[in-house]
């Protein structure tokens, strides 16, 4: 586990869109897991940005959006977000995107059917993540038991199916950012804390490839 950090929210950010375009660069046919959150937004602003200035090519990257709103007709759609906010602005494409579809209905086949696209696609290179204030990742909130592989969650914002942290720690390499005032209290238990299911985040402590991308308003108390 790595933690850099940088000045501000917004040089944060940029210095995450240049870790996920290096993998594209180096791997063009790379598979990558999406996390959505308003504080990810800029790292999506620079690497449309990136794109636009023909520096990436979207063509063969496969996308996983690792959670979605599990009621048909809710009124919000993380995937279509994350559609209106990148993807469709860097061209990737739709046959290589895949998102839980609760228009299916059956929630424990869905899960299922999500999990072996991620295994047969080879696994996740790459997982781009927020760090909530609480320390929960995607939608695995704290608790004495964690799910391990993608399920269903009740949240404030409904009933949300999300990637498990077992999902997330098997890919080969994670990119955590994590910036703003209300991370400050967390962090030192995130990073120095014994690892707690009460703090998802902690378990990113025993993951061999894991980068934290800080602004100097979350790694305050570090």
């Amino acid at each position: 586990m790595s933690i850099l950090v940088y000045r501000n929210a917004a040089l944060a950010g940029a210095a995450a869109s240049t870790l996920l375009a290096a993998q594209i660069i180096e791997k063009p046919g790379s598979t990558l897991g999406f996390d959505y959150d308003p504080t990810l937004i800029p790292t999506y602003r620079a690497l449309i940005q990136m794109t636009e200035d023909g520096l990436l090519d979207w063509g063969d990257v496969r996308a996983f959006i690792l959670s979605e709103q599990a009621q048909v007709g809710a009124g919000y759609s993380i995937y279509q977000a994350l559609c209106e906010n990148f993807l469709d602005k860097v061209e990737q494409l739709q046959e290589n995107r895949y998102v839980p579809d609760p228009a299916k209905g059956d929630w424990s086949l869905v899960c299922n059917d999500f999990e072996n696209e991620i295994l047969m696609a080879g696994g996740l290179d790459v997982a781009f993540l927020a760090v909530h204030g609480d320390g929960s990742l995607a939608f695995n909130p704290g608790g004495s038991e964690l799910a391990p592989v993608t399920h269903v969650e009740n949240t404030a914002e409904g009933r949300v199916v999300t990637a498990g942290l077992t999902t997330l720690m098997a890919a080969r390499k994670l990119v955590v950012l994590m910036v703003g005032a209300d991370k400050a209290e967390i962090a030192p238990a995130i990073f120095h804390g014994p690892i707690d299911p009460g703090v998802p985040a902690s378990l990113l402590q025993l993951h061999g490839n894991a980068v934290f991308v800080l602004d100097e308003e979350a790694a305050a108390h570090l």
